[in-house]
């Protein structure tokens, strides 16, 4: 079960909250700690789920880490999104359904740049957004209970999407 959901500004508060765990988990680690995906972009319809991306000069096996992430409710595995990548989540404990993505990725990856130049081209061009909201919407209409055939679904948007965030991060250096 999931659900998709109009912008709330709550998510931007939750976020700085999550920062701030993650600077006393990670200390000197985080060379960058940002707030990516749908709950990133200000209007954009997205599932809340808070998704953070923590920067890292170099992959490592993060034990400290990982001890006090688990402590405090969050589960991890690694190469989740990508090889020599980790990821911590959080479900709630009642519906069992993600409330929050912790993206652990080297400065110089392909994921960082994509997680990055989406959202920002996302924030400065509203219409992509709407664009993307309104799919999401026709989606979970069409698949409510089938989180699989959404994510099916938006992928043929989501490649376009990364050609033309391409083109224009090239236009824009």
């Amino acid at each position: 079960m999931y659900s998709v959901e109009s912008y709330n500004p709550t998510w931007t508060e939750r976020f700085e909250v999550i920062k701030k765990l993650l600077e006393s988990v990670f200390n000197e680690q985080a060379v960058a700690i940002e707030h990516v995906g749908s709950t990133a972009v200000p209007n954009m319809r997205a599932k809340p789920v808070i998704d953070v991306l923590v920067v890292v000069d170099k992959m490592q096996q993060f034990e400290d880490e990982k001890e006090k992430m688990v402590q405090v409710g969050y589960e991890w595995t690694e190469n989740y999104i990508a090889p020599n990548t980790l990821l911590f989540y959080k479900n709630e404990e009642s519906s069992n359904q993600r409330f929050e993505n912790i993206h652990i990725c080297e400065r110089d990856s392909a994921s960082v740049s994509q997680f990055l130049d989406i959202r920002n081209f996302l924030r400065l061009n509203s219409e992509w957004a709407d664009k993307y909201s309104t799919l999401k919407e026709k989606l979970q209409a069409k698949y409510p209970n089938d989180y699989v055939a959404y994510r099916e679904g938006k992928q043929d948007f989501l490649n376009q999407l990364r050609i033309l965030v391409n083109v224009w991060k090239e236009n824009s250096e």
